[in-house]
């Protein structure tokens, strides 16, 4: 397992990119972080995000340029309900 990928996914339809980020993500330890670089013209940053939020996980940073996004989720402990 790793603390830290990146993995590019312009070019891919978003099926594609979605499961290649959910394989890319299951080798992150807790407390890692994946950084995800897709094509400005299919932003699938929105996406990510809910998925990111619905898992628990953390979206740390987005960086936009006119090329491409770089989105950074990272895999949080999830915190203890008392």
């Amino acid at each position: 397992m790793v603390m830290f990928k990146t993995l590019d996914i312009r070019g891919l339809s978003f099926f594609n990119a979605f499961q290649e980020t959910s394989k890319a993500f299951s080798d992150i330890k807790k407390n890692g972080a994946l950084e995800i670089i897709s094509d400005r013209q299919k932003n699938f940053t929105d996406a990510f995000k809910t998925w990111a939020k619905v898992k628990g996980y953390k979206v740390s940073d987005i960086d936009d340029d006119h090329q491409m996004v770089r989105l950074f989720i990272k895999k949080v402990t999830p915190n203890k309900k008392k």
